[in-house]
């Protein structure tokens, strides 16, 4: 059975179907959860489903991956800390949101350039909206009505109607598209535009989301990957896999304050419920950096799993 669920963290561990459950009091890996209930390919112990992103419902009774390898969802039951159930989406699914208002989750499914909807309480498949080239991150409007999704291949924002599961607009936007953060207020999205190239660089691109288009763009590291904003939304943390820190944005003057330098391959990035740490996951090293969300600095490295990416605070 899972601890209680005050200052928890789950993390995703692609490279062997597992999460690991993480005690941010005593800042170690408590426990693991198995995903894959001892299959493997062929002979190999190699891992089957490839967990990315984590999730909870809205009662904190089941949590859920994304299985990138697999193209389904695991659904686990955090009382009995088993997967019961899993549904199939699309190719190679990535991020997800659950829409409380119409009990249904949105998954994006990056090689089959589709959005998945299913209805939570029957576990069905309701619906595929097809949208632009490899979907990856996902995003709820604060009202519920909307889901945006960004389009890495296509350069494109697509933003979905959730009372129709139409699509409502696409609109292009920087190159590369990868992660979204959405501040209190949901007026504003902050696009994390990743980079394929260290000559062309990362940027984070400021999206007004009442007037439906860019503010500004601002260029910014390598190759970033994922953002998370502090608790009064005066800086933007953002991840950058190629330079292994983080960046520090002042979003006043939009202007670079700080880096930190946390493991190897930093992925994504989370804030916890107190706004205390942020937590970031390490792929290459198998680590979770703890940093004090004021000092800006390091505090603590705990060792997770293999290839750790997606980050749950409870």
């Amino acid at each position: 059975m899972v601890m209680g669920f005050e200052n928890i963290v789950f993390v995703s561990n692609m490279g062997e179907d597992t999460i690991s459950i993480v005690d941010l009091n005593d800042m170690k890996e408590q426990n693991k959860i198995y995903l894959n209930h001892g299959r493997y390919f062929r002979t190999i112990k190699k891992p089957i489903l490839g967990p990315h992103h984590i999730t909870i419902d809205y009662n904190n009774k089941y949590l859920y991956t994304t299985n990138t390898h697999a193209g389904a969802i695991s659904i686990i039951d955090l009382i009995l800390n088993r997967v019961v159930d899993e549904i199939y989406v699309g190719s190679c699914p990535t991020h997800m949101e659950i829409c409380k208002k119409n009990k249904s989750m949105y998954v994006s499914n990056a090689d089959s350039n589709s959005i998945s909807v299913i209805d939570l309480e029957s576990r069905v498949l309701q619906a595929q909206i097809p949208v632009g080239g490899m979907p990856h991150d996902v995003k709820l409007s604060r009202d519920g009505q909307r889901i945006y999704v960004t389009n890495l291949d296509s350069n494109a924002l697509t933003v979905i109607d959730t009372e129709s599961n139409d699509i409502e607009k696409s609109i292009r936007v920087n190159l590369n598209p990868y992660h979204l953060i959405l501040n209190d207020k949901g007026n504003l999205l902050f696009i994390v535009n990743t980079s394929f190239s260290a000559i062309e660089g990362g940027s984070v691109t400021i999206f007004d989301t009442h007037y439906m288009r860019i503010v500004e763009r601002i260029r910014l590291g390598r190759m970033p990957m994922e953002g998370v904003l502090d608790e009064g939304e005066k800086h933007l943390f953002i991840t950058d896999a190629d330079l292994n820190a983080v960046h520090i944005l002042r979003i006043e003057d939009r202007k670079l304050v700080g880096r930190i330098n946390v493991g190897r391959m930093p992925n994504s990035i989370m804030k916890d419920r107190h706004n205390q740490y942020i937590l970031v996951s390490n792929i290459q090293d198998n680590t979770l950096t703890v940093i004090d969300m004021r000092q800006w600095k390091v505090i603590e490295t705990i060792t997770t799993g293999i290839e750790p990416g997606g980050i749950l605070c409870i």
